[in-house]
């Protein structure tokens, strides 16, 4: 079994790669070119992403490698938002906002289950390097069996993609948001006639996303208890925080997946919170 010794034979750099040429293309072109603040941020963040795989990679030991790991899965999250900015900004049309959006959302997928199986060995230092190396041939070795996941329970997706999708032993969902499957509708919500949000209930939307949640897992075979990662995106952090951290404590005491909370400036419909899981099977 041959040790892996270069960063760029990682499978995930590689897809990291990949997302950053394609965003890339896109910042010198329309109208974004011109939007210098909204440009040098997504520079910043696809950017952050390969790089931050490379230098946990070279740092030689497994737990500084999660690290930084965990930082290029948050970068990705950070850069699906400014996506969603540069979609509502009309600097990108729909079927480029999707490519990327879905090729962002695959790459921090692939690094929290990257994070998951390094967690889950009991080798450290230098010698992750054979982790990484069985991790590599796992995936050239293996025909895993792949599936997605429609649900009728589940407010229905925005765009061409599932609500999750099985990878062998593991079953990524992709973000699910407060809208109710039976009328679309969002609990607590006011709009104003010109579509603009006069009040909302975060208690409300909290418990519906987490039961739109719990719909996905157990139409996909899982269950809430199989969850081991969670990415939780909250439009007002400092209002909102308290109220969703409290109900959370309440669905993830006995659970204790692991759980980033980013802030977003908005999300595609009118809802104040959405969630990103990761579980198995």
């Amino acid at each position: 079994m041959a040790t892996i010794k270069k960063f760029t034979e990682l499978e995930v750099w590689q897809l990291a790669n990949e997302l950053e040429k394609k965003v890339y293309e896109q910042l010198s072109a329309g109208t974004l070119s011109k939007d210098f603040a909204l440009r040098d941020q997504i520079n910043k963040s696809v950017g952050s992403i390969p790089d931050n795989i490379a230098e946990g990679f070279g740092r030689g030991g497994r737990n500084e490698f999660i690290q930084f790991l965990s930082i290029a899965r948050a970068s990705a999250s950070e850069l699906q938002s400014q996506l969603i900015r540069c979609f509502n900004r009309k600097h990108f049309s729909e079927e480029n906002y999707t490519e990327l959006f879905e090729l962002s959302d695959k790459v921090g997928n692939k690094i929290g289950a990257f994070i998951q199986y390094l967690n889950q060995s009991e080798k450290s230092g230098p010698k992750f390097q054979y982790i990484l190396t069985a991790a590599n041939e796992k995936r050239v070795t293996t025909n895993e069996k792949q599936e997605t996941i429609h649900t009728a329970n589940a407010a229905k997706p925005l765009g061409s993609y599932p609500h999750a999708r099985k990878v062998g032993h593991l079953l990524f969902l992709s973000g699910i948001g407060s809208r109710n499957a039976k009328d679309n509708s969002i609990p607590g919500l006011e709009l104003d006639t010109d579509g603009n949000i006069l009040k909302y209930d975060i208690e409300a939307e909290t418990h519906q996303c987490f039961a739109n949640v719990k719909a996905v897992l157990e139409a996909s075979g899982s269950s809430w208890d199989k969850i081991v990662d969670v990415t939780v995106f909250l439009t007002n952090m400092k209002k909102d925080f308290p109220a969703y951290n409290k109900i959370y404590g309440e669905y993830f005491s006995d659970v204790q997946a692991c759980r980033t909370t980013v802030e977003v400036k908005s999300l595609p419909t009118p809802i104040a919170i959405e969630l990103k899981v990761i579980a198995v099977i």
